[in-house]
């Protein structure tokens, strides 16, 4: 049989959720080691950072390092991904009863708890059984742990993709009446991790809640931080995965208090940081082939300018050399900067119309994420290159962003956290005094930005970069494109009458009934099925595979949807077997999350 050849793609495998462990273990590279220690401490964190940043990577590699010494300090760590959350919007929620969301999200940390303790294969692993038959009734196969997971497993399974119309039938899909009541109680759900801690003399679970905001729609998530702040307990640790900005948290849940927070940030000036994402390629890509680094390296302007631009995202990086290697570049006896420059473009890109489509997903952001992409490219791009344009040559110290008053960003903070969830933007929500008797936020490009569109000539610019009030623009409520954003961004209010005759709004949380008319009031929600149909619906085009390998799936599939729904054996065809069918159906998987 002829072995198949390495690919470059194979090394630098971007989408880390579906890393297998060794892979993440021979190819970790130990950047923060507190960061590590947190994310298995005892406290409740939320974990922000950018897309891409590197929190899956660190979670992971946490639930790892807490794993291999289980039964020494007994801490149990598991990694928990809700991606593929957005199924359960097809299930009607039509009165009280079972909450398929709640059914579903407590049944996958049950799950990964219950396949976590089974791998590690602990002496006295037979307590689940007795623990679990205690849940599942009389009626299921006795002193089976694995069968119980089984069971457990099908009905995460049936809420995923089963012919479920409405909540109402849940009832008659769950394995016991027994399990269902754990499910929809959070009490009790804790309850029970409380007797699986006791049971097998553990200090602490340490849940790992990856894409804990980003793939729940808006109530979801309200529901999720709920949840997660009423299992704070000294033996249950919480930590949660979120993006900057967009995430709702809901009436009851309050950062810092309910939960510390912990930041994944990347300055581009700062030589640990640029090394941390050159280690990582330096890995990866020698472990495929050492001529592709030596190239790489051979003019150290070229790696730092790849690794700078990676803004402390690897897959950026992993992208930009995938580009010049589809462009030749590692065929040639040296790597010309214009090359890298011209790839970078590409791959912003690609970036920004993956913005665009976030207003399929984030459809109360859909105004904002016109005005934000228009807000950057017609006017902050071409005024900060025109502004070092002035300075560059005159011994001025060089920007990378500017100044946004909080007078601007109070009023339209959706423009500038849509640009920070998707990584175009980074915010340092530290208050300075910027002039004029105001306060403001600092707010720096994706050093992608600087390069492509010429605002930064060269890499060693970057270390003459200054975030002195007196280096950088500002922008105040005054300034005419801000006074006009301000203004044609002044939406409906929120809360409505529920009362269909009734006209009356408010952006006042605090009213429950409308004073108009006694009727509750409530915030329209768009139908919970729309989403789901929506990203279903769109042409496999849209998914992150080479066009050959669109043109082959187009003559079995039509939808993104279809290859959601497909399993590995149905996507295999000719061309496309084992590596390649799972590829395609990660990308429909994360299409779908986003």
């Amino acid at each position: 049989m002829k072995t198949l050849e390495k690919s470059l793609g194979d090394f630098l495998a971007d989408r880390t959720e579906s890393l297998e462990d060794d892979f993440i273990k021979e190819y970790f590279i130990e950047y923060s080691r507190e960061k590590i220690q947190r994310l298995t401490d005892s406290e409740q964190y939320i974990f922000e950072g950018s897309r891409g940043i590197g929190k899956t990577m660190l979670m992971k590699y946490a639930a790892l390092k807490a794993n291999e010494t289980f039964g020494q300090d007994s801490i149990l760590g598991v990694w928990i991904t809700f991606e593929e959350s957005i199924r359960l919007e097809r299930i009607k929620v039509v009165e009280t009863g079972i909450d398929p969301f709640l059914q579903w999200t407590m049944g996958k940390i049950l799950l990964e708890v219950l396949l976590t303790i089974t791998s590690l294969k602990p002496n006295n692993i037979e307590k689940l059984n007795s623990r679990l038959s205690s849940i599942f009734g009389s009626q299921q196969p006795q002193n089976n742990y694995t069968a119980y997971s089984k069971l457990l497993a099908d009905y995460i399974n049936i809420l995923e993709t089963g012919d479920i119309e409405n909540n109402v039938l849940l009832k008659d899909q769950a394995p016991s009446i027994q399990l269902s009541s754990i499910l929809d109680n959070p009490n009790s759900f804790k309850k029970f991790l409380k007797d699986l801690i006791s049971d097998f003399g553990l200090h602490r679970i340490v849940l790992l809640f990856d894409e804990a905001a980003h793939v729940f729609s808006f109530s979801q998530q309200e529901k999720f931080f709920s949840f997660f702040k009423g299992l704070r307990d000294p033996q249950i640790a919480c930590k949660a995965a979120v993006y900057p900005g967009i995430t709702n948290y809901g009436k009851y849940f309050e950062k810092g208090q309910d939960a510390k927070e912990l930041t994944l940030s990347w300055v581009p000036n700062n030589k640990d940081n640029v090394n941390y994402i050159k280690q990582i390629l330096k890995k990866r890509i020698q472990a495929y082939d050492p001529s592709y680094w030596n190239l790489l390296t051979v003019n150290p302007n070229i790696i730092n300018t790849i690794c700078i631009c990676s803004n402390g995202n690897p897959r950026f990086a992993f992208h930009i050399i995938d580009e010049l290697e589809s462009n030749g570049v590692f065929k040639q006896k040296s790597i010309q900067i214009q090359k890298v420059i011209n790839s970078i473009r590409v791959v912003l890109e690609t970036k920004w119309k993956e913005f665009n489509t976030l207003k399929n997903r984030l459809v109360k952001y859909k105004e904002f994420i016109d005005q934000a992409e228009e807000l950057v490219k017609k006017s902050l791009i071409p005024n900060l290159r025109e502004w070092n344009n002035k300075r560059r040559g005159k011994d001025n110290k060089l920007s990378a962003g500017f100044y946004v008053s909080t007078g601007v960003y109070n009023n339209i903070p959706q423009i500038f956290e849509v640009l920070a969830y998707s990584n175009l933007l980074s915010i340092d929500y530290t208050k300075k005094s910027i002039g004029k008797g105001h306060f403001g936020y600092y707010m720096s490009f994706n050093p992608s930005i600087l390069f492509s569109d010429g605002i930064m000539k060269d890499v060693k610019e970057i270390d003459n970069i200054s975030i002195s009030i007196e280096n950088n623009q500002a922008y105040y409520p005054t300034t005419p494109k801000m006074t006009h954003l301000i203004e044609s961004l002044k939406f409906e209010n929120e809360y409505h009458c529920s009362n269909s005759k009734c006209d009356y709004k408010t952006s006042n949380e605090e009213y429950v009934f409308c004073p108009k008319c006694g009727n509750d009031m409530e915030t329209p929600e768009p139908e919970p099925e729309s989403l789901y149909k929506i990203l279903r619906s769109h042409s496999i085009d849209n998914l992150k595979l080479s066009d050959k390998i669109i043109t082959r799936l187009s003559y079995k599939f039509s939808n993104i949807g279809e290859i959601y729904d497909a399993t590995i054996d149905d996507i295999r065809m000719k061309y496309i077997q084992n590596v390649r069918a799972e590829r395609i159906k990660n990308a429909a998987i994360e299409y779908m999350a986003g």
